[in-house]
């Protein structure tokens, strides 16, 4: 039997070290990219370092100095004050007599001496002339023609006796005019045709609701022609009133402010509308000032109309505010007198838009056919754009302008009542 000898062991190989980790920054030394980068920015250091921005502060020298210090050596000392010596007189001093010339020049400087010796009478001299100051009332004056100017408008003496200055009892049937002035679109709220007639509008709704409203006392009719107010129309007819209204600026001639001026005087009204509402507007602004212009008195301005007038409290429409005109607008109404007596309403919240809603009788519903037939009318095209431009373009908004309408022309025909009475 064979023995078999254990294989004899193999000699182990010899385990290599482990190599050692190198250290990120000798990988990034041994880089390429790394010294070329540092190599870049290095060049881009040395050439921006080495540029000046900023140059070093230099200080001024001597001769920038020197511009500024006058040359020469420097002022001496101020001299040593000494105490003023009084001389003393040591011997008495005979008085001159004045030496009087023959040269009685003065010299340019002097300012003769007034003469103070009296040379009036001292009695007159009392009397101090007061300066001229005007009438106490110059409207007795003016009563004669007011009164040939009313009875014009319809009424007749009885009424104005019967009346008592009360709208209620006043019968009245009078002509309507709309002022047609020079550069003004008086024509912005009426239908005018082709020959320039009026044929519809917000004055002729007006006026047709006053006739309803007073039962048929107060009977106006709008003139279809438009009154040329630069014209002789004007003093020749002697209506209540005129509207007068628009959008634009405008500047009256010298013969419309003297028509102007000589209706007002005899016992005519300017009722002006702004139909553009609001102050400072277009309208607003040539308004005030032409008005002005026809009654120029320093001392008569265009004044508030308090809510105590007449026109809210004694009128067919008793009125506790100002009504709100086109788009809400409720600024006060504004007067402007003579003698005492209402001659210029101004509404600077644009009511005459609001009377082109044509209200049929009952004052419960629009008229809104369209389109229209009778001379009548409401204007659709505002209606149609309510919304939009005309935001209380509604009933309630033109009944309330429609009553105080009525209050101020029932107001502008009686206004003369209480004086005519004792006029002969």
């Amino acid at each position: 039997m064979t023995n078999l000898a254990p294989p004899k062991d193999k000699p182990l190989k010899k385990a290599k070290p482990p190599e050692k980790e190198r250290h990120w920054s000798e990988g990034l030394f041994h880089s390429g990219f790394f010294l070329g980068a540092v190599l870049f920015h290095l060049v881009i250091f040395l050439m921006v370092a080495t540029r000046v921005i900023f140059p070093p502060y230099t200080p001024p020298t001597d001769e920038f100095t020197k511009t500024y210090v006058p040359h020469g050596a420097p002022p001496p000392p101020p001299p040593a004050t000494t105490p003023p010596t009084v001389p003393v007189p040591t011997h008495n001093i005979t008085p001159t007599a004045p030496v009087i010339t023959a040269n009685t020049s003065t010299p340019d400087f002097n300012l003769p001496i007034p003469d103070i010796s009296s040379t009036t009478d001292p009695a007159k001299s009392q009397k101090v002339t007061p300066p001229p100051t005007k009438s106490v009332n110059g409207l007795s004056s003016r009563l004669t023609n007011i009164k040939s100017t009313v009875l014009g408008w319809g009424r007749d003496l009885n009424n104005i006796l019967n009346s008592n200055g009360d709208t209620h009892n006043v019968v009245a049937k009078f002509p309507v005019y709309v002022a047609q002035y020079a550069d003004g679109d008086w024509y912005c709220n009426l239908d005018v045709n082709d020959s320039g007639s009026i044929t519809g509008g917000s004055m002729p709704n007006l006026v047709e609701k006053i006739v309803e409203w007073s039962h048929g006392n107060i009977k106006g009719s709008v003139l279809p022609t438009p009154l040329q107010i630069g014209g002789p129309d004007l003093l020749e007819k002697n209506p209540p009133f005129i509207f007068f209204t628009g959008h634009k600026d405008f500047v009256l001639t010298d013969k419309e402010i003297e028509n102007l001026r000589h209706y007002l005087q005899n016992g005519g009204a300017i009722w002006g509308d702004n139909a553009f509402a609001g102050e400072g507007s277009r309208f607003d602004v040539a308004f005030r000032r032409e008005m002005k212009r026809v009654v120029p008195d320093a001392d008569k301005n265009f004044e508030p109309v308090a809510l105590t007038h007449e026109i809210f409290t004694k009128s067919f429409f008793p009125m506790n505010k100002v009504p709100q005109g086109m788009n809400y607008y409720d600024e006060p109404l504004l007067h402007l007198d003579i003698d005492g007596k209402l001659a210029i309403l101004y509404t600077p919240n644009d009511y005459s838009d609001l009377f082109c809603l044509h209200i049929l009788p009952g004052d419960q519903q629009l008229d809104l056919v369209y389109p229209f037939k009778a001379p009548l009318h409401t204007n659709m095209e505002m209606w149609w754009k309510s919304d939009m431009f005309f935001r209380n373009f509604n009933l309630n908004s033109s009944l309330e302008a429609g009553h105080l309408g009525m209050n101020i022309i029932a107001f502008l025909l009686v206004r003369f009542d209480k004086d005519l009475l004792l006029t002969p």
